[in-house]
């Protein structure tokens, strides 16, 4: 070999070391870059071949391979992550047990069960982490007959408002699909599913995240109940094919998108939400999308988007949002455009989008967590809890305790485990590049 040839070859090695390297520190460098809003990566590995739906590719190619590199580092770190990880934590059986003794629905006292539940609340706070007389307000709820129902403005789908014995005001939202509907397209279409109210209560009791309304199902009789509606919800009740109907007077309420008694038993299947006590305030989310596939939020665009965030936001909200972001991307609730607070913490309403395809995973619903690369410690210790199926174990031991049980697919349960992963695997990445500072 001439020595010519042999500099050559050295060349030649030294380049491609380059470039290795270089697209690994670039890989890492965009954990904080965006994910994108539709488009599913190679997350469609871990998921069913049935996936429907694929995003539309970004005009900007720049933005497509910083997306895809989040994309792409999450799903392979999920991969590779350690045994601690996969397999089941002892250490959830006794919070099961707690949670489930909690839960049962029981007898209660109506003069004194719902002012019990309104003395709960306190920030962020809406139920205690241990106390039986959860299952009271669950069975009182779904239980207590209706004295006036009237038409809820708020949102912008059919809430309907009902007063029950003991003057205390609750949220019914009605269903509109059957439990194995799966809703393609983004992942905010769809309408509101009512099953995901109820399982997002029993979620967010397992992960200590106590600040959703207590919910539970609950069947009414539109028909039985008519008189019980008020002038202005009655005009929005006609009978179609001898059911009685509703479609309210809200955003999105049309005369042809309505509910119905079922033909069968003449019940009407819903969520009940216990109203949360106290004054609540609305804010814009940080990471709201803008609704329009052409058009790209600034989160979607900007790498160092967290930094602008921390100038705006108390810490503390910020870590509600990162606990926000984890708990929607477990629920697929990609719909979060605002987010309430009381006394200055944040809550988590209107959980209506979650679970509408078990299938596709949209990983930007994450983009708090991997832009600011921080989470409460408290939180991260929770999660890790419930690692090796626990996670739903748990959940439908809950889910079973409703009236309107079951209230997931297998599917769904599946896409829950498979999610944990990935929210695993976001936090080593950053763990790798920032060590223990992650954790607050």
């Amino acid at each position: 070999m001439t020595k010519s040839s042999f500099y050559n070859i050295l060349c030649l090695l030294c380049l491609s070391l380059v470039v290795y390297y270089s697209l690994n520190v670039y890989l890492i460098h965009n954990l904080q870059s965006t994910a994108p809003k539709d488009d599913i990566g190679a997350a469609d590995r871990s998921a069913s071949s049935n996936q429907a739906g694929r995003a539309k590719p970004f005009q900007n190619s720049s933005d497509v391979n910083k997306a895809l590199s989040v994309q792409n580092a999450i799903v392979r770190k999920s991969e590779t992550l350690k045994p601690v990880f996969r397999n089941r934590n002892p250490k959830y059986v006794p919070i099961k047990h707690d949670l489930v003794s909690c839960f049962l629905p029981k007898a209660y006292n109506i003069s004194s069960v719902f002012r019990t539940a309104n003395s709960w609340s306190r920030a962020n706070e809406v139920f205690p982490l241990k106390d039986k007389t959860v299952g009271g307000i669950i069975n009182a709820i779904r239980t207590e007959p209706i004295r006036s129902i009237k038409n809820s403005r708020r949102g912008t789908q059919l809430k309907l408002v009902l007063e029950l014995v003991g003057s205390q005001y609750v949220l019914f939202k009605p269903s509109w699909y059957q439990r194995e509907d799966v809703i393609n397209g983004t992942v905010y279409s769809g309408k509101d599913r009512h099953n995901s109210e109820i399982v997002s209560f029993h979620l967010a009791a397992i992960l200590n995240l106590r600040y959703t309304p207590i919910a539970t199902g609950r069947k009414i009789s539109l028909r039985d109940n008519y008189l019980l509606a008020d002038e202005e919800l009655r005009k929005t009740m006609p009978v179609i094919n001898g059911q009685q109907c509703a479609y309210g007077s809200c955003h999105y309420c049309k005369p042809d998108e309505v509910v119905c008694d079922d033909l069968k038993t003449g019940m009407l299947e819903g969520a009940v939400l216990y109203t949360i006590p106290g004054k609540i305030v609305k804010y814009r989310s940080p990471w709201q999308r803008t609704y329009n596939v052409d058009l790209k939020a600034e989160w979607e665009k900007n790498d160092n988007y967290c930094s602008l965030v921390r100038k705006k936001l108390q810490f503390e909200v910020l870590l509600d949002l990162i606990d926000a972001a984890i708990f929607d991307f477990l629920i697929q609730n990609g719909d979060r455009h605002h987010y309430e607070t009381r006394e200055e913490r944040l809550l988590l309403l209107d959980n209506g989008k979650g679970f509408g395809n078990p299938f596709v995973d949209h990983l930007d619903i994450l983009a708090p967590v991997y832009q600011c690369c921080f989470i409460r410690r408290t939180t991260w210790e929770r999660l890790l809890l419930f690692s090796g199926g626990a996670l739903t174990e748990t959940l439908e031991e809950l889910n079973k305790l409703d009236l309107l049980n079951p209230l997931l697919t297998k599917d769904h349960y599946i896409a829950l485990e498979r999610r944990l992963l990935y929210v695993y695997s976001t936090v080593e990445l950053c763990k790798e590049k920032y060590g223990n500072k992650v954790f607050k």
